[in-house]
């Protein structure tokens, strides 16, 4: 797929796997949209890619704000004048045991991650049937399948995506809005280096176990999932919507 000129729109886009999608999409010729919640990183990233001759604008958001969704997909049309590609990477995940999760926590969790998904998604198609269609990936997560323990706002977002993704697939189907979800499992980005460091036990020791629980033998990289993103988003890829892509280096294979 030629991804000149293409408008890709990714909210968690200042770091992680979000910012992996936007550094691939901006290579490869799209113009790109920075969502995030810390407009410093956002504004980073994108002074980076314009330093590389990129196209790229950032916008400060809450994206479980519908106010905040509403002028990102906006600023993004007065800016490009269309949406190609949306890819819904944002997201929050903290460890908590259900009966110490408050409702505010459950309600932030749920707002950051699923919420997201719908308000993104409702303001974006409209412009997509515009111009002919587009493609949405939604980033969901290994805990849709399996969890453990501590997560289970985290788990009931990420499951929520999978099931609203099948559901938006359906919905433009037949209008060449495709809509499909990555599944990522362990991955080194910023989410995974906080966790660890609210644990008692040395970073290290904790990373040596986690890479020695992956059945590859190391977590993944953030450029790893977003070129799986890619290929979802893809043209080429014009025959799968409603699908689930499980990037997890073999960890909901093993028993």
């Amino acid at each position: 797929m030629s991804w000149h000129d293409k408008v890709v729109l990714v909210t968690g886009a200042g770091s992680g796997i979000g910012r992996a999608v936007v550094r691939q999409a901006a290579s490869r010729g799209a113009k790109v949209s920075i969502v995030d919640l810390a407009a410093d990183r956002g504004e980073q990233t994108a002074r980076e890619l314009a330093e590389a001759g990129c196209e790229a604008i950032a916008l400060q958001g809450d994206v479980g704000s519908e106010a905040d969704a509403k002028r990102a997909v906006a600023a993004t049309i007065d800016r490009f004048g269309r949406i190609d590609v949306l890819v819904n990477c944002a997201a929050v995940c903290p460890q908590v045991r259900l009966t110490e999760l408050s409702l505010e926590q459950w309600n932030r969790v749920l707002a950051s991650n699923l919420t997201s998904v719908f308000l993104f998604g409702r303001e974006v198609v409209p412009h997509m049937l515009r111009t002919g269609g587009g493609s949405i990936v939604n980033v969901a997560s290994v805990h849709a399948l399996g969890t453990l323990e501590g997560y289970s706002a985290y788990a009931a977002s990420k499951g929520g995506i999978v099931s609203l993704t099948r559901a938006m697939a359906l919905d433009f189907a037949k209008q060449n809005v495709r809509v499909n979800a990555v599944l990522p499992g362990a991955v080194h980005t910023p989410m995974l280096e906080a966790s660890v460091k609210t644990l008692d036990t040395p970073k290290e020791q904790i990373m040596e176990s986690w890479n020695a629980a992956q059945p590859i033998g190391r977590v993944g990289d953030p450029d790893e999932i977003a070129a799986v993103i890619l290929f979802a988003a893809s043209d080429e890829n014009s025959f799968m919507t409603g699908s689930v892509l499980v990037a997890d280096g073999g960890m909901t294979a093993e028993l």
